[in-house]
């Protein structure tokens, strides 16, 4: 990390918010939206791409990554539900409008490089999509005109989320390009098919002056970095990557920074 990364980092405090569940939906069979109105303990200065712990009544602490540009007033979380006693659970059945919800943050350091003047590679995996629609349309609403590519690794059909939202971007934003990619298509589909960062792999042979933003399956993020690092030739320092480990998986011993857990 660079002095200006931490300057970065320095220029955004930890802060215990109170909030109200202000919006809830389902964005596929297993992800819900949660949007939180901050009630006390701001202003909450973040940068795109971070996350928060976020308790719940009765629950445990868990981190999930912000999907809104830091101006934005809600902040919105994608919670994918992970078991039948897992906080994740808690929020897809129980949580109502309105409920009391204690964030503190921001945390992490997989963020929207600013000062950066080049190509954006974006790789997200099911809900890892969260933090890198923060990143992409931060970097969009703040006039990057260098290539942003984002590429959304999914299972099935309806698995794939926000693709409208992503397509309106793409057709307001010429250096915008989203491409989904389904690994275990149940039918046929138009769709890109396969393992995402093959995808990467077939599309773009150099990387030149570019940062790449990861987040999703531990496995799926690895494979990213094994390609981008080992194959593309993408400096380390320009590949920053959040993988969602479980809590089951820091449990065994998981190795990489954990950061917006799943569970």
């Amino acid at each position: 990390m660079s002095w200006l990364d931490g300057d970065e980092i320095a220029l955004r405090p930890q802060r215990r918010l109170l909030c109200r569940v202000a919006a809830l939906d389902d964005l596929t069979h297993d992800i819900r939206r949660v949007r939180l109105a901050i009630e006390a303990g701001g202003p909450f200065a973040f940068l795109a791409g971070q996350y928060a712990s976020l308790t719940f009544k009765g629950m445990p602490p868990r981190d999930y990554s912000m999907a809104n540009r830091p101006e934005e007033k809600l902040l919105e979380f994608h919670v994918r539900r992970m078991g039948a006693a897992s906080v994740s659970a808690y929020i897809a059945d129980q949580l109502c409008l309105g409920d009391p919800v204690v964030a503190e943050g921001p945390l992490g350091s997989a963020y929207l490089r600013e000062r950066h003047e080049g190509p954006i590679l974006a790789i997200a995996g099911g809900s890892g999509l969260a933090p890198i629609k923060a990143i992409v349309e931060s970097a969009l609403a703040r006039g990057k005109r260098h290539a942003i590519h984002l590429y959304f690794g999914a299972g099935d059909e309806r698995d794939v989320y926000l693709t409208d939202h992503f397509a309106a971007l793409a057709a307001r934003h010429d250096n915008f390009r989203f491409v989904p990619v389904l690994s275990a298509p149940r039918a046929s589909t138009q769709r890109r098919t396969g393992l995402v960062h093959e995808a990467v792999a077939t599309d773009i042979e150099a990387l030149d002056g570019a940062k790449a933003y990861l987040a999703g399956p531990p496995a799926m993020v690895e494979a990213a970095m094994a390609l981008l690092i080992g194959r593309l030739g993408l400096p380390p320092g320009d590949v920053h990557a959040d993988a969602f480990y479980t809590e089951a998986d820091k449990a065994a011993g998981a190795t990489m920074r954990f950061t917006a857990t799943l569970e």
